[in-house]
């Protein structure tokens, strides 16, 4: 019963917070602010498509429609947490939210539900049978994302964060910042992956 409550709560969040920061973006836009440019222009921020996949993925289980495995467990507990660990590591010193609203937005996205996916992985997701090759897997999805935001940047020269910012870095300081936030992604894969071991040490032990 507790885990039913803190799935449909994070979906909820992940909503709320979702909608919230539409509508402060919408405002931000001014009075010839049009809903599909605004969707478009969110949708090219990693925190937004994995809050957007959050609130799918645990709707989704809230209601019966799915059962997470231990990988996609893991995969979309990983991606949220370094939605959270990410900004409050390296862009929230830069970064100001507009208003009341945009705070609220802002930690709901960044805080409240990177923080809730993780309890719900540590108290509740499935976790036997994880090896050291899942932890490989789980970068597929910021490694596609960091292509895909490279690919709008280019096109419209609007670049969503400053270590994908080609233009100013160059390819040599691309490459380097990629590495990086890469190995990042792989060193807290493996710390979920060691997390699953201790928790489930005879299912988990491959």
């Amino acid at each position: 019963m507790a885990e039913k409550h803190l799935v449909r709560a994070i979906a909820v969040l992940a909503c709320v917070s979702l909608i919230i920061q539409t509508g402060v973006d919408y405002a931000e836009d001014g009075p010839d602010a049009h809903l599909p440019t605004v969707l478009w222009n969110m949708a090219r921020y990693y925190t937004i498509l994995t809050n957007l996949t959050v609130a799918a993925i645990f709707g989704a289980v809230a209601y019966g429609k799915l059962a997470l495995r231990p990988h996609g467990a893991g995969a979309i507990t990983l991606q949220i947490m370094l939605v959270g660990i990410v900004y409050h590591a390296l862009l929230a010193a830069t970064h100001t939210p507009s208003g009341l609203w945009g705070e609220v937005a802002n930690h709901g996205l960044h805080t409240v539900v990177p923080a809730l996916v993780f309890i719900w992985w540590l108290g509740f997701a499935p976790k036997s049978g994880l090896t050291w090759r899942d932890p490989l897997g789980w970068v597929i999805w910021p490694l596609a994302y960091s292509g895909y935001a490279l690919i709008r940047g280019m096109l419209d020269g609007k670049f969503p964060y400053y270590f994908l910012d080609l233009p100013k870095l160059g390819p040599i300081g691309l490459l380097r910042e990629m590495s990086i936030v890469a190995a990042g992604f792989l060193v807290f894969g493996f710390i979920l992956l060691r997390i699953a071991r201790i928790q489930r040490p005879s299912e988990s032990s491959r």
